[in-house]
């Protein structure tokens, strides 16, 4: 085999080496775009009633639904969210509007605002964002471990803490969500 033979060989042997790990690389780009971006982490989550514990209370009395007893909806419900506002927190503003949201796109999880403030600040927040969630007007958060506000638990149908985060914005309270999934499966 003359030195021209040899090297038009190589030459092949070169250019499908090339297309292999070209394609293999296209292939890793291909699979890194098909995944979805991270969701954004839980905050405080270790803040609170710890995981698994049973919430202290299940009976509320609304200001806006009347009374609400958390054990006799477990057999309709999934889960329960009960979030802790604040009448004068405006960063609990923005959580009003997706919890409405919520409510509607779910009704297998009951939601639940657990509210510190005097009772005509509580019936204009209910007015002004329109609330349909029951809300329930709370002396102290004290007993549910937490003062950071808005702060939401996640609990099951018999009202163990499964999740808890500080969540504002949508894909905070999907981040919850997904906590629960993982908390539920373990």
């Amino acid at each position: 085999m003359n030195l021209f033979n040899l090297s038009y060989a190589f030459l092949w042997v070169m250019v499908a080496l090339q297309s292999y790990f070209i394609i293999q690389l296209g292939r890793k780009i291909q699979a890194s775009k098909g995944q979805a971006p991270p969701l954004p982490g839980l905050i405080e989550e270790d803040h609170g009633l710890p995981h698994g514990l049973r919430f202290p209370q299940l009976h509320f009395e609304t200001v806006n639904r009347g009374s609400i007893d958390l054990r006799q909806l477990r057999e309709q419900k999934l889960g329960f969210l009960i979030a802790f506002t604040d009448a004068k927190c405006s960063s609990c503003k923005s959580l009003y509007p997706v919890l409405e949201k919520f409510n509607k796109r779910n009704p297998h999880i009951q939601p639940l605002i657990l509210m510190i403030g005097q009772q005509p600040d509580i019936i204009e927040i209910i007015k002004q964002y329109e609330l349909s969630i029951p809300v329930a007007n709370i002396a102290s958060p004290t007993p549910f471990e937490t003062g950071i506000f808005p702060f939401v638990y996640y609990l099951t149908p018999q009202g163990d803490v499964i999740a808890k985060s500080v969540v504002q914005h949508r894909e905070q309270l999907e981040a919850l969500l997904a906590q629960t999934l993982t908390s539920q499966a373990s």
